[in-house]
C-alpha cells in the first residue's frame, strides 16, 4: 500500500522506529480498533489467490518445523476463510504424523474445537466458515499431552498482540487455557509496530509470517 494518508487524531501515535506505511500505528481504543480492523481485512482479502498460497506455504512451513508443532499431540487449528492464511497443508502434515487435529465451531458467543479426522468431517456453519459437523467430538485436555494452537487474526503487532474480528471468542476461550502454547499465522503486511490492548486482549505466545518468526 503506497498511501500517504496520516490519520490525524490526537488518539493515534505513529511509530517510526522502522519504515512503515501509515497504516503501522498504534490502536488507542475499540472505535480505532474497529476502524483498523476493516482497513486490515480489506488489505488482506485483496490479496491475489496465488500470492496467499505461496505465502501460506510459506508459513506453515515455518509452523512445521518449530519444536512446540513436533512435539505437540494435539493441534487446534482454524479453517481459513476470506483469504487468511491457509492452514490446510499444515492439518494434513498432522494427521501424517499421527496427531489429532481439532477446529472450531460457534455456538451463540461461545467457541469450542472438536477433532475431524478428514475434511469432509466439515460443514458450513457460522459467518459462513466451514466447522465441524456436530458429530464430532469436542476438544479435552488429555493428561500428558501437549497441544499447540494457531491463531487467525486481522492485525498483530512485535509484541505478539493480536486484533482479532471483534467476537472475542478466542480471546474467552484460551483465557480458560493458558496451559496452550499459541502461534498466530499472519503475512507480513498484518504487522504494525504496536497496539494498545485491552483487560481482556489476549496475546500469543509465537507470530509467524512468511518472512520471520518470534
Amino acid at each position: 500500500m503506497h498511501s500517504k494518508e496520516i490519520f490525524a487524531d490526537s488518539l493515534i501515535t505513529f511509530q517510526s522506529r522502522r519504515r512503515m506505511d501509515p497504516l503501522q500505528i498504534w490502536v488507542r481504543n475499540m472505535d480505532r480498533k474497529k476502524e483498523i480492523r476493516a482497513k486490515f481485512l480489506k488489505m488482506r482479502q485483496a490479496l491475489p489467490k496465488e500470492e496467499v498460497r505461496e505465502k501460506s506455504l510459506r508459513i506453515m512451513r515455518c509452523i512445521e518445523e518449530t519444536e512446540t508443532f513436533k512435539n505437540a499431540d494435539n493441534l487446534l487449528a482454524y479453517i481459513d476463510f476470506r483469504g487468511e492464511v491457509a492452514t490446510g497443508t499444515l492439518i494434513e502434515k498432522a494427521w501424517e504424523l499421527g496427531k489429532k487435529v481439532y477446529v472450531p465451531r460457534v455456538a451463540g458467543k461461545e467457541m469450542e474445537f472438536y477433532r475431524i479426522h478428514s475434511f469432509e468431517d466439515l460443514e458450513k456453519g457460522a459467518y459462513g466458515i466451514l466447522e465441524p459437523k456436530k458429530e464430532c467430538s469436542v476438544y479435552k485436555a488429555g493428561e500428558g499431552q501437549t497441544t499447540l494452537a494457531i491463531l487467525p487474526g486481522s492485525v498483530f503487532d512485535e509484541k505478539k498482540n493480536r486484533v482479532g474480528y471483534g467476537g472475542g471468542f478466542y480471546d474467552r476461550y484460551f483465557e480458560k487455557r493458558k496451559d496452550i502454547c499459541r502461534i498466530a499465522a499472519a503475512y507480513e503486511m498484518q504487522i504494525v509496530e504496536e497496539i494498545e490492548t485491552e483487560e481482556f486482549d489476549l496475546p500469543a505466545d509465537y507470530v509467524t509470517t512468511e518472512e520471520r518468526f518470534w
